[in-house]
């Protein structure tokens, strides 16, 4: 049949429903969510105008560039020194701050600080305070104010990554409350007290960030339990010191060549390092006193791995009043000089080499002493039948 246009009936159902369908389609597309919008700042040509904020007329400073700023917008920086804001930069909810990843924040640099009232730790002079749902990504932050601290996590969920916090006089991040952010890829360097404290009830994953140079890699305390995961934390004061009544979870992290400890336990602290069954995948070796210093009155195994290389220059002297050569003896083991020429057996304490003479319960050539357990593990390259034996449950 035709209609008054010419047209047979199955045109006029097929373009139908090709209308239908695009109905369909215009209402799919209504409820995609809106685009982003970005403020443009840049220190060095930027202007404080109430018409600045585009890649051409940018703004000159962060602050000027918040009271613009709502949910979803993105603050880009450009390459500079922002120091000439009003501090403490307090981030909106939402809104992502973002300077260059790639170079983890090198040209970006925000330096400075101001009072703020924390509601958990009083007055504290802190550069940024990372609200809920905001972002912080390739920038460095320093603050060399007094008891200065870079980012103030607060009972919020914000993300940092792929950024540097250095030179602080106090933290890099500060993490309280019932704070629970994402940290990851950053470097913490420097810092005089430490790369990150995690305090009161926070959680949060702390993963693949670098600690060098701090007071203690992380500080964490109080009842947090965050999660680490794949982080270096190398010559650090002390690498990671866990107080309270904390139970972080550690996986798969390097902890090495720090001045004093790898890990401190004191107080009532209780990590998960792993298990025979769910292994920690942790390396925490060559660290100046001790790999794992548990200071608790705790006895739990924990699955500590270290993999110390003993130092040829740091045999031990027999003479010297060393309080391993002690240990030794308390076990009914010889202590002689390793280069005696007899048979001996090798001891790796502290990154030292002790030799002693052959002892019936010693199966191996050579033994590592783990200190978290108070146990003798044989080396796997050790030429005799292996067998892990426990000297005295220290």
């Amino acid at each position: 049949m035709r209609n008054k246009f010419g047209l047979g009936t199955s045109f006029l159902v097929t373009t139908l429903a090709v209308s239908s369908l695009l109905n369909v389609t215009f209402v799919a597309q209504a409820q995609l969510p809106p685009v982003s919008s970005v403020i443009y700042v840049d220190p060095v040509n930027g202007l404080n105008a109430t018409d600045a904020g585009t890649s051409a007329k940018p703004h000159k400073t962060i602050t000027d560039a918040l009271s613009q700023a709502k949910s979803g917008t993105v603050i880009q920086l450009a390459p500079g020194n922002y120091s000439n804001e009003s501090f403490p930069i307090l981030l909106k909810p939402g809104v992502t701050l973002r300077g260059d990843e790639s170079s983890r924040g090198e040209r970006v640099v925000i330096s400075g600080g101001g009072d703020y009232i924390s509601g958990v730790f009083a007055k504290q002079n802190i550069t940024i305070f990372a609200d809920k749902d905001t972002t912080i990504e390739g920038v460095t932050v320093t603050n060399t104010n007094e008891r200065g601290t870079g980012v103030w996590v607060e009972s919020t969920n914000p993300t940092i990554k792929n950024s540097t916090f250095t030179n602080n006089a106090r933290d890099g991040v500060f993490v309280t409350g019932a704070g629970n952010p994402r940290i990851e890829n950053n470097q913490f360097l420097r810092n005089s007290a430490n790369g990150i404290s995690i305090t009161k009830k926070s959680k949060g994953e702390i993963r693949n960030n670098l600690f060098q140079n701090n007071g203690f890699g992380l500080a964490i305390g109080h009842t947090s339990t965050p999660s680490l995961t794949e982080n270096q934390i190398v010559q650090n004061k002390d690498g990671i010191v866990i107080s309270e009544s904390a139970k972080p979870l550690v996986r798969k992290n390097t902890i090495q060549n720090n001045i004093r400890d790898g890990v401190v336990l004191i107080h009532e602290a209780l990590p998960d390092l792993g298990t025979s069954n769910n292994p920690g995948g942790n390396v925490i070796a060559n660290n100046g006193r001790y790999n794992f210093h548990n200071a608790t009155k705790n006895n739990t195994m924990f699955d500590v791995t270290t993999t110390d290389t003993p130092d040829p220059s740091q045999t031990a002297d027999l003479s010297a009043g060393d309080p391993n050569i002690a240990l030794l003896k308390k076990w009914e083991l010889t202590p002689v000089a390793c280069d005696s020429g007899s048979e001996i057996v090798t001891i790796i304490m502290s990154r030292r080499q002790y030799c002693i003479t052959p002892h019936p319960d010693l199966t191996a050539k050579r033994y590592q002493y783990n200190q978290a357990t108070g146990n003798l593990k044989a080396l796997a390259d050790s030429p005799r039948p292996t067998s892990s034996r426990s000297r005295g449950g220290l």
